[in-house]
């Protein structure tokens, strides 16, 4: 007969205590490097290898370029950047997005409350009653003075529909259907719960609303929140035509072209307003502006391809309320739309009379809610 001291049980107990933590501590390591691994191949798809950068542009008269063209940046610098957003959420659904281009035409005609070929776009991503108001003054001001006739859409977080950041932005969500009808708003409320994502953004937000525009010839983003000023300038802009590609960069199969050659505008007239770009999904924020425009080839091919403004056009048409470039002595600015950037210069945006005006709009619109956000 064995005996077993206590000393023995200890030395057993410990070593299985050991054992198993030692077992959880590699499985845990195991889980971990994995998601670290998907994480990585996310980040170097195809679907993502494009990053925004800021370029400096030098402009005429000696002033600094303070406006900034999104340009690409690694090996496929040279690409056609005839592409929108797009990312790896294929086939999840209504409200989840996919690749602009993905569905036909025919398919998505008369679909999700569109009327016209052409669509003002403004997309709030973080709780923000005084942002959600903007875009209803927006809206109004458009369908009020508006020359040409365009569809208004709005993307927020379907997640605002269920559990409310707060009563504020309740409300003002409730008033922005309200005015629906009266002034042509499209509202999409977008599924962006994604375990990869903790918090939406803007570019995952219209990543994932992308199969809802698809169908647009003409799709205009503009930054919100801001005070339009002048719509007929805005519409003039909005409907300047991009330069022109050659035809050679239609595609059927995919948005992203992965061609190292630099294919050439065939107008190289001074007169455009836009300069072609690529969009990524990699980062949080969207430019200021931006154009998409969706073309059909004879032979059934689909490019969609992105644009944003010249340089001269952040500094005269659509400008921060906090200048960031020189302004000439005695020149006057008359711009078309005023963007805040509210992070940003927060306090000498607020003494700016573009911010005090629209302020005092933006209590008007939404009477009866705090707008103090």
């Amino acid at each position: 007969m064995v005996l077993i001291s206590s000393s023995t049980i200890s030395v057993i107990i410990s070593s299985s205590v050991i054992s198993l933590f030692t077992g959880l501590l590699f499985l845990s390591g195991y889980v971990l490097q994995q998601q670290t691994v998907r994480h990585i191949q996310a980040s170097i798809s195809p679907d993502s290898v494009y990053h925004l950068a800021g370029r400096q542009y030098a402009l005429s008269g000696g002033s600094p370029a303070a406006a900034y063209v999104v340009a690409n940046q690694g090996n496929e610098a040279f690409s056609t950047p005839d592409a929108v957003l797009a990312d790896n959420s294929r086939g999840r659904g209504d409200g989840e997005g996919g690749e602009m281009g993905e569905t036909s035409r025919n398919e998505l005609d008369g679909k999700y409350g569109q009327r016209n070929s052409h669509t003002y776009v403004q997309i709030i991503s973080k709780p923000s009653v005084s942002c959600i108001c903007s875009s209803l003054l927006f809206f109004k001001i458009l369908s009020s003075n508006s020359d040409i006739e365009t569809d208004k859409v709005f993307l927020y977080p379907q997640s605002w529909d269920l559990h409310s950041p707060s009563r504020g932005i309740s409300n003002a969500l409730s008033l922005l259907r309200q005015y629906q009808n009266k002034y042509g708003i499209i509202m999409h409320a977008i599924n962006t719960s994604d375990p990869n994502y903790r918090f939406p953004s803007n570019t995952r937000l219209l990543s994932r609303a992308s199969h809802k525009l698809t169908h647009y010839k003409k799709i205009f983003y503009i930054r919100s929140p801001g005070m339009l000023l002048d719509s007929s300038r805005l519409n003039q802009l909005f409907l300047s035509p991009p330069p022109t590609l050659s035809s050679s960069s239609f595609s059927s199969s995919s948005p992203f072209s992965f061609r190292k050659n630099k294919r050439k505008s065939t107008d190289s007239s001074q007169s455009d307003q836009w300069v072609p770009t690529r969009l990524s999904t990699v980062n949080a924020d969207l430019p200021y502006a931006f154009l998409v425009t969706t073309d059909h080839s004879s032979s059934g091919g689909v490019s969609i391809r992105s644009h944003v403004p010249i340089p001269l056009v952040k500094q005269s048409l659509i400008v921060p309320a906090v200048p960031k470039f020189a302004v000439e002595k005695g020149a006057e600015l008359h711009p078309a739309y005023v963007f805040f950037e509210k992070d940003r210069d927060r306090l000498r945006e607020m003494e700016t009379a573009y911010y005090q005006q629209w302020k005092k709009d933006i209590e008007d619109i939404c009477q009866g809610i705090d707008v103090n956000d």
